[in-house]
């Protein structure tokens, strides 16, 4: 049996008019999907509920994110404000420093000159003092060195005819006598330790403060006046002299005489 047009259209108005009769029609129509249909979309509706929901955490995440991304630029800009405060005051710092090594170096230098003006005065100063102490010594010599020399006068290489003959003979050079030439001073006696009493010449250093270097010197041109056909005896007078350095002379056989108000 074929249906019209007129057919539908009554069929159309019996099913508005019957609400019963489209709820019977429908699953013949639509099947068992259009029953699940609300459900489907209300599942839908959920888990659109729930994107919304965690696209909103994800937002809110996301503006944590971002203030505390804000917050680490601010920290890393004020650190940067800092360091470059920070060098700031290391290059001042390391430009006074230089400065500081500047004055250092000058100062270094001025005292090295007034170091080295005060060696060369200190040097005047023993120069000039160990005049006075050599003129003071040949001065005061009968007193001085009487303890080992009967009559003691002071004399001159011109004095002494051997010098002259040791010279001509060979037995002294010119360094030689340059040493007897420098000697502080050369005092003649008779030996008191000598039995017999014999004439002997002191080959006498004289300083303000008596050193080794005065024991050596001594020593060496009492030897050079021995060469020279004397008996000859070292010496060494002064205002002070160390305990080693005695210790050396009496070892060397130099005779020491210390005077304290040798030069008033």
């Amino acid at each position: 049996m074929a249906f019209s047009v007129e057919d539908v259209q009554d069929l159309i108005r019996l099913l508005a008019e019957r609400p019963e009769w489209r709820a019977q029609l429908r699953p013949l129509i639509l099947g068992d999907e259009f029953d699940r249909l609300p459900r489907i979309v209300q599942e839908l509706a959920e888990a659109q509920r729930r994107t919304e929901q965690r696209t909103e955490e994800l937002a809110e995440a996301q503006r944590r994110t971002e203030q505390r991304t804000e917050e680490l630029a601010e920290a890393q800009r004020r650190t940067e404000r800092q360091v470059q405060q920070l060098a700031a005051r290391v290059d001042d710092l390391t430009a006074r420093m230089e400065r500081v090594e500047q004055q250092i170096e000058k100062l270094v230098t001025a005292i090295d000159a007034l170091r080295g003006e005060v060696q060369r005065a200190h040097q005047r100063l023993d120069a000039e003092f160990g005049f006075l102490y050599e003129m003071r010594f040949e001065r005061r010599a009968p007193s001085l060195f009487g303890t080992w020399l009967r009559k003691p006068r002071v004399v001159t290489l011109s004095d002494l005819d051997l010098v002259d003959q040791a010279e001509d003979e060979g037995r002294l050079d010119e360094r030689d006598l340059a040493e007897l030439r420098s000697l502080d001073l050369v005092l003649e006696g008779k030996d008191r330790q000598d039995p017999e009493q014999r004439p002997v010449l002191l080959a006498v250093e004289v300083s303000r403060t008596v050193d080794a270097n005065d024991v050596s010197r001594a020593v060496n041109r009492a030897r050079i006046l021995e060469r020279a056909g004397y008996r000859a005896r070292p010496a060494v007078g002064g205002r002070t002299i160390d305990e080693q350095t005695r210790g050396l002379a009496e070892a060397a056989g130099v005779l020491v005489r210390v005077v304290d108000d040798a030069v008033a």
